[in-house]
């Protein structure tokens, strides 16, 4: 028997991750409340009321619920803005909130029904306005989250108190980016048939730039293949099959959609060390090159890599086949939803 999931998604990455995580999922029966839903999944207060009477009626194994991007009380705005917040989100415009509304409904089936938070911003903080959520979860997957645990909250440790706060730290857990199925590449070419050594593809930031600078430096040596803007897509997925190593410089806490992309496709990532948490993470010399930025450690790392094609061979085997395998969508929901129910079912 499928079991069945309440999920309050906001409008945020709905199509991006909702739809593709969620929806026709063959192992969950889905009822969604959501603003970007169709009509009848987009909330009314009768339809608050009901779904508290099916969740006190235990007629939902999980609640789900993904960040707060709307809410009537926003912190540090003033009490003008406030109340004017207030009462646009919790009359003409109550739809709006959906995901706000999530612990209030989980609060009717007392611990009968776990109520599991996917925060899938790209900042490694939970923020004062996620305090409900936190509160109510039984367990809250984070990405990029902090590798110490009170770091992650410093901004509700600031507003709430470390005694108030820290009996929910432990509902942290470390969640992982899925990637979309078209940005799977359907095969990949073997490291010898791969012309460019080198491939760096982005915008421009600090430690872009010091990674080009160190990059630049080694044109004498390694065919390499520096693109500042953004290619179109076919074109870069066709780079990322013609290149051996191809450079993910870390986004707000380490993990980005590229290294996925770049293992899918064969070559190997070559990212700097992370300082944040990611479940299932790229492994060091199984899966991807590791660098630091201190001396020439980066240098040493691409001669030592380029100069054994068998073993990058190998890890280019390893990391596609990790990607497949694991960094899907529907296997990171599956995981929230095995994970949550094994945890609530120790804990009752």
């Amino acid at each position: 028997m499928r079991k069945k999931l309440l999920v309050f998604w906001s409008w945020s990455d709905f199509k991006d991750v909702y739809q593709t995580a969620f929806l026709h999922h063959p192992d969950y029966g889905i009822e969604l409340v959501s603003s970007s839903g169709e009509k009848r999944e987009q909330i009314s207060y009768p339809r608050l009321f009901q779904l508290r009477r099916r969740v006190a009626a235990g007629e939902f194994n999980l609640i789900i619920a993904n960040s707060i991007m709307r809410s009537p009380y926003p912190r540090n705005k003033g009490w003008a803005t406030t109340a004017s917040h207030m009462i646009r989100y919790l009359t003409y415009q109550h739809r709006r909130l959906d995901t706000w509304w999530a612990p209030w409904v989980a609060a009717a089936g007392g611990r009968k029904t776990p109520l599991a938070i996917i925060d899938a911003r790209d900042s490694h903080y939970v923020y004062p306005w996620d305090w409900p959520l936190l509160k109510a979860s039984h367990l809250y997957f984070k990405r990029d989250l902090m590798a110490l645990p009170l770091r992650a909250v410093q901004p509700l440790l600031d507003y709430l108190g470390e005694k108030r706060l820290k009996p929910h730290v432990d509902k942290l857990r470390p969640m992982s980016l899925g990637l979309q199925e078209e940005r799977i590449a359907s095969s990949a070419r073997p490291v010898r048939e791969r012309d460019i050594d080198i491939f760096m593809s982005g915008g421009d930031n600090l430690l872009r730039k010091m990674v080009r600078e160190k990059c630049q430096a080694l044109t004498q040596r390694y065919k390499i293949f520096i693109n500042t803007g953004l290619l179109p897509f076919a074109e870069y997925q066709e780079m990322l099959q013609r290149s051996k190593l191809v450079i993910c410089v870390e986004s707000w806490g380490g993990e980005t959609w590229r290294q996925y992309e770049v293992a899918a496709a064969g070559a190997v990532p070559l990212m700097s060390w992370p300082y944040t948490l990611v479940h299932e993470p790229l492994e060091p010399d199984r899966h991807a090159i590791y660098f630091s930025y201190i001396g020439d450690h980066f240098e040493r790392q691409v001669e030592q890599a380029l100069s054994d094609p068998e073993r990058l061979q190998k890890m280019s085997d390893e990391a596609r086949a990790f990607v497949l395998a694991r960094k899907n969508r529907r296997r990171l929901v599956n995981h929230v939803v095995e994970t949550t129910l094994a945890a609530f079912g120790n804990r009752a």
